[in-house]
C-alpha cells in the first residue's frame, strides 16, 4: 500500500467532517434536516416489496439519499459524522484513486430514490472527488407511493400516510390512475371520513349495504373527480401555488362549510368555485358567454331579495317562476338594516319555504343584519340571478332607483331582475340591442332563454339619429342563426326608450332584456341614462345583463 499520500487523505477527511459539523449547525438554524433517511424505515412506511434479483448500473449520486445500517453515520450528502471512521476512509480514497479500484456498491432503488445496502464510505469519498454517478448492483423496490431524492423527512411522513390510505382504500387497484397526493400530512384521515360519510349516504340512496370499495370507487369518480373538474375549470389552481389538486378539494370543503354557516344556505361545489373564480376571471363576459351552446343549462341557483312587502312577494312569484321551469335551487334573502328589527323573520321564511314547496321549488332562506345593497351584491357571487322588486310603498325598506337599486345594478356582479309589477312568464321576450358589449351580453342571455324554454324572440334596434341602422341587426341575427335560434327583427324609430316601450306594447312582451350601463357611474348620467328611464316607465319585468 502507498502510504505517501496519506497526509493528504487525511487532511481531506478531516475537511469533510469539519464542512459536515458546520452543515448540521446551518441545519438546525434552518430547521431544514440534513440527515440520512433509514431504508427499513422508508421501506415499512412505503408498504415496499423487494425484488428477488439486481441490476448493475450506474446510478446518481445526487439520488442516494439513505443507507440500510449506517444512515446515522453520515449527512445527507454522505459528509462523515464519525471520526472512527478516519482509518477505514483512508483505505477506500487510496483504493478508488490507485490502480486497483472497488468494486460496484450494493443499493436499494424505491422510488427515484436510492439507500446504501453496502458501500457507504465508496459513496462517501466518490461524492467528496466530485464524481456524478457511482457503479452499483440495483435491487429494485415496489411501491405505490412516488418517492424522489428530494423528498425530506417530513415528506416521508406525508408518503407514509398516502401508503396506508392507499392499502386501507384498495385506490391503487380500484382506480390506478388516481393521484391523491397531499403536502400537508393528517389530510388522509379526513379523506377515509370523506369516504365513510359518502358510504352511508350510498346506502341510504339505494337502500342496500354498500361496500367499502365500492364506496371509494364511486366518491372518486362522483364526488372527488368532478370537484376537481370545476377548481380547474375555474381557474383556481394557479390561485394556491405549490397545493396539490387533493389539497384544493380538502380546502373547498373546509370553505364550503364555512361560508354556510356563515350564510345560512346550503351551497354546492358548483356555485363556490364559480363564486370564487368569477373574482379571477380577466377575460371579457361577452367573450366567456359567446362560447356557450344556448341549450346548455346556464342558470343553477337564483337569489330573490325579500323584505315582506306585497312587492317583494310578487317578486319572489316571479323567482319561482324562473326557477320552476330551470329547476333551480332558490335562495331567499331578508335584510334587517338594524339591529332589533328583526321581527317576524321566522314568519317571512316560513311563509317562503310555504310557497316554494308549493311551486316544487328548492327553496333556502337567510337573515341578515347590514345594508340591503352590500348583503345582496355580496351574496350574488354564489348564484347566478338576482330577482328584485324595482319599487316598495312610501316608508318601507326597499330599492329606490337613485339609492339603493341604482347602486345594486353597479355593484351586483350577476344580471339582475327587475319587477316593477305583475310577474310574467316570459313566453315573449323582446330584446333591445344596440350593438355595445353590455347589449352583446344581453343577446347571448336572450339566446338562452329563447333556446332553453323554446319561446320567440324579438330583437329590436332603435334607429336614433342616424346612430343606428340595419348593420347592427344583422349582427344578432348572424349569432342566434349560427345557434338555432328562431327570432324577429325590427327597427324602432326616434327616442330609444319611447321607441323600446311602443315595441314591448306592440309585440306584448312580457320580459325585456337589457344590457346594464355602458358608462361609469360618472359619465352614465351625461350620455343617455337609457337605462334609467327604462326601469322608470316599463311595467314589464326587466333582465339586465351585467
Amino acid at each position: 500500500m502507498d502510504n505517501a499520500n496519506v497526509p493528504a487523505i487525511v487532511e481531506d477527511f478531516r475537511r469533510a467532517r469539519r464542512k459536515a459539523d458546520f452543515q448540521g449547525v446551518l441545519a438546525q438554524l434552518t430547521g431544514q434536516s440534513d440527515e440520512l433517511l433509514a431504508y427499513d424505515e422508508v421501506r415499512q412506511k412505503l408498504h415496499g416489496v423487494e425484488s428477488a434479483a439486481a441490476k448493475r448500473q450506474d446510478v446518481p449520486l445526487d439520488a442516494i439519499v439513505g443507507s440500510v445500517g449506517r444512515y446515522r453515520d453520515y449527512t445527507r450528502t454522505f459528509l462523515p459524522l464519525q471520526n472512527s471512521d478516519l482509518d477505514r476512509w483512508v483505505r477506500v480514497k487510496q483504493a478508488v484513486t490507485g490502480l486497483r479500484g472497488v468494486p460496484p456498491i450494493e443499493v436499494y432503488k424505491l422510488g427515484d430514490a436510492y439507500f446504501v445496502k453496502d458501500g457507504n464510505h465508496r459513496v462517501s469519498v466518490a461524492r467528496q472527488l466530485g464524481a456524478r454517478t457511482i457503479d452499483a448492483y440495483v435491487t429494485e423496490v415496489d411501491t405505490d407511493v412516488p418517492f424522489g431524492p428530494d423528498d425530506t423527512p417530513d415528506d416521508l411522513i406525508i408518503k407514509a400516510e398516502y401508503a396506508d390510505f392507499l392499502e386501507r382504500t384498495g385506490m391503487h387497484e380500484l382506480r390506478p390512475e388516481a393521484d391523491l397526493r397531499v403536502s400537508i400530512p393528517g389530510q388522509y384521515e379526513r379523506l377515509l371520513e370523506h369516504i365513510s360519510v359518502h358510504r352511508y349516504f350510498m346506502g341510504i340512496d339505494e337502500k342496500r349495504e354498500v361496500s367499502f370499495e365500492e364506496a371509494v370507487a364511486h366518491w372518486y369518480d362522483t364526488v372527488y373527480l368532478p370537484v376537481v373538474a370545476l377548481l380547474k375549470e375555474h381557474g383556481l389552481f394557479g390561485t394556491f401555488p405549490g397545493r396539490t389538486p387533493t389539497d384544493l378539494y380538502l380546502w373547498l370543503a373546509d370553505y364550503r362549510a364555512a361560508l354556510e354557516r356563515e350564510l345560512g344556505w346550503d351551497l354546492s361545489a358548483d356555485a363556490i368555485t364559480y363564486g370564487l373564480g368569477d373574482r379571477r376571471e380577466s377575460r371579457p363576459r361577452d367573450v366567456r358567454a359567446s362560447r356557450r351552446d344556448p341549450r346548455q343549462p346556464l342558470l343553477r341557483r337564483l337569489l330573490v331579495a325579500l323584505d315582506g312587502t306585497e312587492a317583494g312577494w310578487r317578486a319572489l312569484e316571479q323567482a319561482l317562476l324562473f326557477a320552476g321551469r330551470e329547476q333551480l335551487q332558490l335562495y331567499g334573502l331578508h335584510v334587517v338594516t338594524r339591529h332589533g328589527a328583526d321581527q317576524g323573520v321566522e314568519g317571512l321564511r316560513a311563509e317562503f319555504l310555504r310557497r316554494c314547496g308549493e311551486a316544487g321549488v328548492r327553496g333556502a332562506f337567510a337573515a341578515q343584519v347590514g345594508g340591503v345593497v352590500a348583503a345582496v351584491s355580496e351574496r350574488a357571487r354564489w348564484t347566478d340571478l338576482v330577482v328584485a322588486s324595482l319599487s316598495h310603498p312610501p316608508g318601507r325598506a326597499g330599492f329606490r332607483l337613485y339609492g339603493g337599486f341604482h347602486t345594486l345594478l353597479r355593484r351586483c356582479p350577476r344580471p339582475l331582475l327587475a319587477v316593477p309589477g305583475e310577474p310574467s312568464r316570459s313566453q315573449r321576450p323582446l330584446l333591445g340591442y344596440n350593438g355595445t358589449p353590455k347589449a352583446t351580453i344581453a343577446l347571448f342571455a336572450a339566446a338562452y332563454l329563447a333556446a332553453r324554454w323554446q319561446v320567440r324572440l324579438k330583437v329590436v334596434t332603435v334607429r336614433e339619429e342616424g346612430k343606428a341602422d340595419h348593420a347592427v341587426l344583422d349582427q344578432a341575427r348572424a349569432y342566434l342563426e349560427r345557434h338555432g335560434v328562431e327570432a324577429e327583427y325590427g327597427l324602432g324609430e326616434g327616442s330609444i326608450v319611447p321607441a323600446l316601450l311602443a315595441e314591448v306594447r306592440a309585440h306584448d312582451a312580457d320580459l325585456l332584456v337589457s344590457g346594464s350601463y355602458e358608462y361609469s357611474a360618472l359619465l352614465e348620467p351625461i350620455f343617455g341614462g337609457v337605462l334609467d328611464e327604462l326601469l322608470r316607465q316599463s311595467r314589464t319585468p326587466l333582465l339586465i345583463c351585467q
